[in-house]
């Protein structure tokens, strides 16, 4: 049931002189590609499509007068322009026309516009608007032909009375309010014919009275309940919304309990810093030398060795003046002259080494200071680990200091008025769900008895109705139409319901495939008027005045192109340079996404909004592409070819 684009001719048509597009429609490549660089023609090929389906809807006449082509072969006083499309669905052909004429005469002109021939199979049709609005609808025209540049627009195109029609449109809801507006007629000429029919007693008209007046109280009050429904559903999202808010509150609320949690524990850490960092100094202090302990080591050991030598020293020079008072040798030999004078020698030249008695003593002293040090310094020897200890507690009051300004900045402005607003707001909109539901399940009561009278009504008048055969018959028909009317608003219903619950379903996957944060949301809702939202993961719908711009025209693109893929029969979608402007990423998840479409896609862009990178991904997905080009002989006039390779 898919519509597609075979073939488009210009003739005249503003830069074409004579132009004839065709598209190879694969069965499984769905997408065309045109090139051309901005001015040269892509957006005039667009309007020439919108102008042959819709006229001066599209083009008002006194425009169109600039739109003939001005190159310069054609200059003759009397022109002709015109534009025809091949459509083509289920194997049939539809064909459309759509002619100007132009008649110049000196400095004025004027126009002469033809209505659109219609052809079906080569038949032509008389009703040629009847046709291409069953075709395609004008209302819809957004939705299957736009401009990329303007699309963030359409992430508000929801919110007018003219574009709720349009999408209605597309559902085909207005046809089914159409049934029920005819059977709304047939029924009400049928009870007239019922009351003025003869041999009618007054009983049975006064019953028959009492009959419609109750209907029209129970249609009332139907309707008043249908609307509480859906301001009750308005009523549920506000209030979901108010407690969303106020559980934010509540959660600011513990973390300002929090802080002051951790300015406590911040007190206690800072005192035992402080302790600490006193019991540093304190050893820094008194034990200043102990952190040159290897080097005081050294100097004990060489005032020890010194002081062993100097032992030593005395020693031998008491020895050898023992030996001259002996006057003789060790080995008991009398010295003689020559040993005396070694001896002498001997003893001359230690006491030149030796050192006067005060400064051996100092050294002395200097060596037991100095050993006592080191002794004391045991005492001293967790020094490393009091180090660590301050550095472990600067560590964590940081941490503490960076989690208080975390949290202070996450609770910014909160007090206690704007917690007492919201849940004031929290306590109003829960009273407003409470109050509905009490309305419809009033509303719901008062129904249900006034449909067991009607019951009870309708057999008496059935019963009355059969004493005369032709009330009876009329009763009857009656009987039919109200079953049919009560049907149709059922079918009506059941059907918006349905349709929108696949908008949501289908938006919801395509913006979840194009969107650059997926992981962020869940899905699209559609309201019963077809604004958009996005529910997030968290559960918060988020209006689409808070999104990026490129997530604003993934929305629009969504839903425009869920909202064709949901209709039983799928048009082509018409897009003019939709990528350019958006980020990477966006133009990579949409081009993506294209392949994926029911409908045939045709793109209109220049090189920039199709790079290498991205054409790469469409051309397993694509037919034909296409390149517009300056005709070399007239500045203002271009051609449209294939390109052989690509």
């Amino acid at each position: 049931m898919t519509l597609r684009l075979k073939q488009i001719r210009l003739t005249n048509w503003k830069c074409y002189p004579s132009q004839n597009i065709t598209f190879n429609l694969h069965p499984n490549r769905k997408i065309q590609i045109i090139f051309g660089n901005n001015g040269h023609g892509k957006t005039s090929l667009m309007t020439a499509i919108l102008w042959c389906l819709y006229g001066v809807d599209i083009v008002s006449k006194e425009t169109l007068k600039t739109y003939f082509y001005r190159g310069k072969d054609n200059s003759s006083p009397a022109r002709e322009m015109r534009v025809e499309l091949n459509f083509t669905r289920n194997e049939k052909n539809y064909f459309i026309s759509r002619t100007a004429k132009l008649n110049v005469n000196g400095s004025t002109s004027s126009l002469s516009l033809e209505e659109a021939l219609f052809y079906e199979d080569g038949t032509i049709r008389s009703n040629s608007r009847e046709y291409i609005e069953a075709l395609l609808p004008k209302s819809i025209r957004d939705f299957f032909c736009f401009d990329g540049l303007k699309i963030e627009q359409y992430t508000q195109i929801t919110q007018t009375k003219e574009a709720k029609e349009a999408i209605e449109k597309v559902l085909g809801i207005p046809e089914l309010r159409n049934l029920r507006d005819d059977t709304e007629k047939a029924l009400q000429e049928l009870e007239n014919r019922l009351n003025k029919a003869k041999g009618t007693s007054q009983t049975f008209k006064d019953k028959l009275q009492q009959l419609r007046e109750l209907e029209e109280e129970i249609d009332l009050q139907q309707g008043q309940r249908k609307n509480a429904k859906d301001e009750g559903k308005n009523a549920i999202i506000i209030h979901q919304d108010a407690q969303e808010k106020a559980a934010q509150i509540e959660s600011l609320r513990e973390k300002l309990e929090e802080i002051h949690n951790l300015e406590k524990k911040r007190i206690g850490l800072q005192t035992q810093l402080n302790n600490l960092q006193k019991s540093i100094d304190s050893w820094l202090k008194k034990a200043s030398i102990p952190l040159l302990i290897n080097f005081v080591q050294e100097m004990a050991d060489d005032l020890q060795v010194t002081s062993l030598k100097s032992t030593y020293k005395t020693n031998s020079t008491a020895i050898l003046r023992a030996i001259l008072d002996d006057e003789s040798c060790l080995c008991g030999r009398c010295l003689d002259k020559n040993s005396r004078d070694f001896i002498l020698q001997q003893i001359a030249e230690l006491e030149s080494l030796e050192v006067d008695n005060a400064t051996r003593i100092e050294k002395d002293q200097l060596r037991i200071d100095l050993q006592g040090i080191i002794r004391d310094n045991a005492k001293f020897s967790n020094y490393s680990q009091l180090l660590l200890q301050r550095d472990l507690l600067e560590e964590e009051i940081e941490e503490i200091n960076q989690h208080i300004k975390q949290l202070k900045q996450e609770t910014t402005g909160i007090n206690q008025d704007s917690v007492r607003d919201i849940w004031r707001k929290v306590d109003e909109s829960e009273g407003k769900v409470k109050k509905i539901e009490e309305k419809i399940e009033r509303l719901q009561k008062e129904i249900e008895i006034k449909e067991k009278q009607l019951e009870n009504l309708r057999k008496e008048v059935e019963i009355l109705a059969s004493e005369n055969q032709t009330t009876l018959m009329l009763s009857n028909q009656v009987k039919m139409a109200r079953g049919l009317k009560n049907a149709t608003n059922e079918l009506i219903e059941w059907h918006i319901d349905n349709s929108q619950k696949m908008i949501n379903q289908v938006t919801s996957d395509r913006y979840l495939q194009v969107t650059n944060k997926p992981e962020e949301y869940r899905g699209v809702e559609i309201t019963p008027e077809y604004t958009l939202g996005i529910r997030t993961l968290t559960g918060k719908l988020l209006n689409p005045d808070v999104l990026s711009a490129g997530e604003k025209e993934a929305l629009a693109f969504a839903f425009i192109t869920g909202l064709n893929q949901i209709t039983d029969n799928c048009v082509p979608l018409i897009m003019d340079t939709p990528f350019g402007h958006l980020d990477k990423e966006h133009q990579k998840n949409i081009i993506n996404s294209l392949p994926n479409l029911h409908s045939q896609v045709i793109i209109l862009a220049t090189d920039r909004d199709l790079p290498d990178r991205l054409l790469n991904l469409l051309l397993p997905h694509t037919t034909d592409i296409f390149k517009i080009h300056r005709l070399a002989a007239d500045e203002d006039a271009s051609v449209i070819e294939v390109m052989e390779s690509y």
